[in-house]
């Protein structure tokens, strides 16, 4: 009994300490460069590395928390063993809990779903599933900040489609 009296006290804290911080709320607005990284369980095992540009708009609750959705589309495809690799879209909707190492840089992150539509071999594919990862931010200014992620985009029987990001987040 007492460690559930700990653990309410300790999760009622926590659950106020983000609205604490809300002076640092509002919408922001992204955009990135991503590799993806396409492991297939295809015939002959093709790997596909294609480049998408993604953006993103989302909203900070507080310092140590916000909610994103990102869409982006493919700007280069990949082929392997005469495969062709293209990217039509992915979106994701993604919560991203932070924490501060120091005043500028902050770690992150990532869970929720994304979604995708590809084009494999001239054959249409569209794959959900659930999402996670995490990076590294820097906030150039009040309004400006410059990150790396890597998140696992699509987990799937026949795919598995990492994305390595590197962007800039606007604040307005």
């Amino acid at each position: 009994m007492k460690f559930l009296k700990v653990v309410l006290c300790g999760s009622t804290l926590l659950f106020f300490s983000v609205f604490a911080q809300a002076q640092d709320s509002g919408y922001y607005g992204a955009a990135s460069l991503a590799q993806l990284n396409v492991d297939t369980e295809l015939e002959g095992a093709p790997s596909f590395t294609p480049h998408a540009i993604n953006l993103m708009l989302g909203y900070r609750y507080s310092n140590s928390l916000s909610a994103e959705a990102r869409y982006g589309f493919g700007v280069h495809s990949s082929s392997d063993n005469g495969t062709k690799f293209e990217t039509d879209y992915t979106a994701s909707i993604l919560a991203k809990p932070r924490l501060y190492l120091s005043p500028d840089v902050a770690l992150y992150l990532t869970g929720g779903f994304s979604r995708g539509k590809f084009t494999v071999g001239g054959e249409d594919t569209t794959l959900n599933s659930i999402s996670y990862g995490g990076g590294v931010q820097y906030d150039h200014n009040p309004r400006t900040t410059y990150f790396i992620d890597w998140i696992k985009l699509i987990d799937k029987d026949e795919y598995t489609i990492n994305a390595l990001n590197i962007g800039v987040t606007y604040r307005f």
